[in-house]
């Protein structure tokens, strides 16, 4: 009887098919497959992203190049060279292009501060060799822009508009006078200006504005999936694997 049963018990689990035991191996060889397939997958997608990323860099580099060719400087913005790098590569250019700080929300000394910052970073004011005003400064109830003989003036207060910002020593002098107006307004400031007892702190800017060209360049692309796939080049150094070194004059935007 006790045969009878060890052979019943015997073909039933031949007859049931595979074990729990090689059931558990099967799916262990499918993960292990399928492991190998996405594994050499993700190889070979780095690997095109990897050269993707540098001819992209290299392409736009070129197209810094053909700028600087035509204009003896370079853009502040990669889009300027009028080259569209693909949107699988993120590419970033950092510049030394100038850059002005923008104000919002000024308290009226703190407009008064913002205007004779502009002022000061207009002068000296020289015209063929010949020094006339040198600096700015608030004094009792105006404003006084030293210089010399003729060109010294004072600007009468309390309050200071616009038209009563005149400079006087011929066209240096007018084109100085323009371009503190137009830096003042540009950053924020605006008319009148009230003259303050003391000296003001100015907030942090909202925002910063590119106001001209650049002289130098670090050109960055990178691959987002594959944060080790990163590359950049320079007016003076190809293509080259790593990010942009730190350099304290560019900057992005």
């Amino acid at each position: 009887m006790t045969r009878f049963i060890h052979r019943s018990l015997k073909q039933q689990v031949t007859n049931r098919g595979f074990t729990i035991v090689e059931l558990i191996m099967v799916v262990v060889v499918i993960a292990i497959l399928a492991a190998i397939v996405i594994v050499g997958y993700n190889g070979s997608q780095r690997r095109a992203m990897d050269g993707q990323v540098q001819q992209t860099i290299s392409d736009a580099r070129k197209s810094l190049q053909v700028y600087y060719g035509f204009n003896n400087n370079y853009p502040p913005n990669i889009a300027n060279t009028e080259y569209a790098p693909p949107l699988t590569v993120a590419v970033v250019l950092y510049t030394d292009a100038p850059q002005l700080p923008i104000y919002s929300g000024l308290s009226t000394n703190q407009n008064a501060q913002l205007f004779l910052n502009a002022c000061n970073g207009f002068m000296p004011i020289v015209d063929n060799g010949t020094t006339y005003n040198t600096s700015c400064v608030y004094n009792g109830n105006n404003e006084h822009i030293k210089g010399t003989q003729s060109s010294n003036v004072v600007i009468h207060g309390p309050i200071i508009n616009e038209s009563d910002f005149v400079l006087t020593c011929g066209g240096a002098c007018t084109a100085a006078q323009n371009n503190i107006i137009s830096t003042f307004k540009a950053q924020g400031g605006s008319f009148p200006v009230t003259v303050p007892k003391k000296g003001s702190t100015l907030p942090s800017p909202t925002s910063l504005a590119t106001t001209g060209p650049a002289s130098d360049y670090c050109l960055e692309g990178r691959a987002p999936q594959f944060s080790d796939v990163i590359y950049h080049a320079t007016p003076d150094e190809a293509v080259t694997k790593g990010p942009c070194p730190t350099t304290p004059t560019l900057h992005y935007p």
